[in-house]
């Protein structure tokens, strides 16, 4: 009963949107929540480096970060687009749009956002109760991960999402959060902004227990060859380097808690 009420909600919100038979994607996290929520199967075109599961490659790419091929998406007359607000350009959804095509634009900025996004494409793919199941295996993976470390001890982390210049990830990023359901602190959490730069000179100063890379260098090696030259830095003293597959801590699907769970089998490590 509370699927079918959620589902009249939100077919109120998409209006015609309800029911989509013909879906393109325009972010590879979104191609794996479709086929997360059940609705692989009404996937027409996806993006660039839509790559998971293994069937997605299969089909045609009609866009990448920069821009989307208006011609080709047209050609498959698709019921709906979805777009990613931070990821799809305002230009490219505008020109859609101008062109009579039904774009909706998902967003997730927290951990705990995944869940919800697989339930609102389950209602735009009439697919609500493999897109539920899937949200409550998350919402339960999750919470046991934040049961088993939430009494230990914080370990104090930095996360690295480019290396020059440094960046870094705020409180509100969701890859803070996944460092705080490890047990991890992350030390910058307090910077503005959700992906602020910030100086080398300044972690040297913090020195942080660990440093994680999430997708800022072309593998494992290079981040590691990144933070060498610091040898006074306890992370790199102590070997807690830690290097993340952005494949799963970069996209916001039910694959982020792979990652996650990486990342505290390495932090505790480190807590050791």
């Amino acid at each position: 009963m509370r699927i079918f009420a959620a589902s009249l909600a939100l077919c109120a919100w998409v209006a015609s949107v309800c029911n989509a038979q013909r879906i393109v994607t325009l972010a590879p996290a979104l191609t794996e929540l479709v086929y997360a929520a059940g609705a692989g199967d009404k996937l027409v075109a996806i993006s660039a480096w839509s790559n998971y599961p293994p069937e997605a490659t299969k089909l045609p790419v009609v866009a990448d970060h920069a821009a989307v091929n208006r011609e080709a998406l047209l050609a498959l007359k698709p019921d709906v687009v979805l777009a990613w607000k931070t990821g799809t350009p305002e230009k490219s959804m505008a020109s859609l749009r101008a062109l009579g095509v039904e774009v909706r634009v998902l967003d997730g900025q927290r951990i705990d956002d995944v869940p919800r996004l697989l339930r609102e494409i389950g209602q735009i793919a009439n697919t609500p109760r493999p897109a539920e199941q899937a949200a409550k295996a998350y919402e339960s993976r999750l919470a046991n991960i934040r049961r088993r470390f939430a009494s230990l001890r914080p370990v104090p982390a930095l996360i690295e999402v480019w290396h020059s210049p440094l960046m870094t990830v705020s409180g509100g990023h969701y890859m803070s959060d996944a460092l705080v359901a490890c047990g991890g602190r992350n030390v910058l959490a307090d910077l503005p902004g959700i992906t602020p730069e910030v100086s080398l000179e300044r972690i040297v100063d913090i020195d942080p227990d660990a440093i994680i890379g999430a997708g800022s260098a072309d593998g494992s090696a290079r981040f590691k060859d990144n933070w060498k030259r610091f040898a006074n830095l306890k992370a790199v003293k102590r070997d807690t380097l830690i290097w993340l597959d952005p494949d799963t801590f970069q996209r916001q699907t039910p694959r982020l808690l792979n990652g996650v769970e990486t990342l505290c089998a390495a932090l505790d490590a480190a807590r050791r």
